[in-house]
């Protein structure tokens, strides 16, 4: 639009095209622009947008005129058929996230509003598909928040198809996500604030927008959310698993009886049992109900620099070796490395996530 608006919402937006499926529109931003993102597309083809007259009001209470635009038209490409047990893998040279079946066959490569690095990956309970990416990096190794392309969060469509960047005002280097049962999404920080932000589902800020909590090297670098719905179990890159009541904005003691054995805790999961499973550098470490250490798991044969992982839910888990770009999978119980297959050189995968059941 060109001044701020008011009322504007998904109703004001018709679409239109060949793609076929019940299309549903959400609409955050604002009060200028606004981000439009199109889901329940079933088939390949065109989804247009066009904006009615009158369906935002300005300052004054003036209505707005139709749109004219000629360039509000996307090629929609269904891609591959979203299978339970499939493992996206994201990476921090170019932000790109593959996806693979669990034998390891690529089925696609998808690419957003970034490629900025990609420090995570995750889905929402509809499937969709969410991917942060951290500031422009200059070529001296300092980097520009500022920079239209980077300190963004990417959302896809179940099938991989971009819907749009969602919510803002990162603050800075967006790096993990969790949902609670209404949808709400958890945003972790690695730097700036490190602050834990809050949105609703259309991506607008929540309330509250953000939680202030204990940060000690990298912010709220990674992040996951108790069967409680209120405490987000999170890592700061040190020796522990930090914990915040988000219902009751408390900070609470740290989850590990002792510090963890490696340099740096990235990604984290919390198991059925209680317990938490800890991507810890140079080895993955398993905690009990009650923060004690309890198991190691490691990869034979090669160098090991654990930085994601993600549970199965059948009582396996993935994790990505930074060192070699090896994703391998391990039985949570006996520990026994299981399968891997190679995504690069080394140095380049970063997180993953492992397609739920619908």
């Amino acid at each position: 639009f060109s001044e701020p608006v008011s009322g504007f919402t998904g109703s004001g937006v018709t679409i239109s095209g060949t793609a076929g499926g019940t299309k549903t529109v959400t609409v955050s931003g604002g009060p200028s622009t606004y981000t439009v993102a199109v889901s329940g597309m079933t088939t390949s083809g065109t989804v247009t947008a066009t904006i009615g007259a009158g369906v935002a009001t300005d300052a004054a209470g003036n209505g707005n005129t139709a749109s004219t635009s000629t360039d509000n038209s996307v090629t929609f490409n269904a891609g591959p058929t979203p299978s339970a047990g499939d493992v996206l893998v994201s990476f921090s040279n170019d932000g790109r996230v593959e996806w693979h079946s669990p034998d390891g066959s690529l089925k696609k490569t998808i690419t957003g509003v970034s490629t900025e690095q990609a420090s995570s990956v995750a889905f929402d309970a509809a499937g969709n598909i969410y991917v942060p990416h951290w500031c422009l990096k200059n070529p001296d190794g300092t980097r520009d928040c500022f920079s239209p392309n980077g300190n963004k969060v990417a959302r896809f469509d179940a099938s991989g198809n971009l819907l749009g960047a969602f919510g803002s005002g990162y603050n800075c280097n967006p790096s993990s996500f969790t949902f609670d049962a209404a949808g709400n999404v958890y945003v972790g920080q690695s730097d700036c604030t490190g602050n834990i932000l809050k949105f609703d589902a259309a991506g607008n800020p929540g309330n509250p927008p953000f939680f202030t909590v204990l940060t000690t090297i990298r912010g709220t670098d990674h992040i996951d959310l108790a069967s409680d719905g209120c405490t987000i179990f999170y890592t700061s890159r040190d020796k522990n698993v930090y914990r915040y009541n988000v219902c009751t904005n408390t900070q609470l003691l740290p989850f590990n009886v002792l510090p963890l054995p490696g340099d740096t805790a990235f990604h984290l999961r919390i198991l059925p049992d209680g317990g938490v499973l800890v991507a810890d550098s140079h080895v993955i470490m398993r905690l009990d109900a009650s923060g004690n250490q309890i198991q190691t798991y490691t990869a034979p044969g090669e160098f090991n620099f654990w930085g994601g992982l993600d549970l199965v839910g059948d009582g396996t888990f993935w994790a990505t070796n930074a060192s070699t770009d090896n994703v391998w999978r391990f039985n949570l119980t006996t520990g026994v490395p299981l399968t891997h297959f190679n995504t690069g050189p080394g140095l380049t995968a970063a997180g993953v996530a492992v397609r739920p059941s619908p």
